[in-house]
């Protein structure tokens, strides 16, 4: 039997590892994520297209910033390892870096994102009939997938 079929389109296996210098030097576990959502990435625009007025067209490689979304659950543990981040940062006025791991066992995926700073983080979740989940995004100079 060819075990290289086994993969699956399952998350609930994935784990997202962060490391903020100073604040969490050893990685931390980001868990408690949103009934429909968990991690995701913004698609980028890495080329940039131009038609001249002659009808030629002329492309350009462009470098991207790589933005990803975690959402959380009102009642995640990991909010305060969010909410920590954020205020280390205003405390110190300036940008506290990360890097991140992302595992999707079921595709047999990792991504690493290095150089990457907290861009978006509501201040509280929203408070409806419950208590809503929570998206932050985390804006990466890297995200590159490798291999487990």
């Amino acid at each position: 039997m060819d075990n290289q079929n086994n993969m699956t389109i399952t998350a609930a296996n994935s784990t997202f590892y962060l490391i903020v210098p100073g604040l969490y030097d050893s990685p931390v576990k980001i868990e408690g994520y949103s009934t429909d959502a968990m991690v995701g990435a913004e698609a980028i625009n890495p080329v940039v297209a131009e038609m001249g007025v002659d009808g030629h067209l002329s492309l350009g490689w462009v470098p991207t910033a790589k933005a990803i979304t975690v959402t959380l659950a009102a009642d995640s543990p990991s909010r305060q390892i969010i909410d920590d981040w954020v205020t280390y940062q205003d405390a110190r006025r300036e940008v506290m870096t990360c890097s991140a791991e992302f595992s999707l066992p079921g595709i047999g995926r990792k991504y690493i994102g290095s150089r990457g700073a907290i861009t978006s983080a509501p201040p509280m979740p929203g408070a409806n009939k419950t208590l809503q989940a929570t998206a932050y995004t985390i804006t990466f100079e890297k995200w590159a997938p490798t291999s487990l």
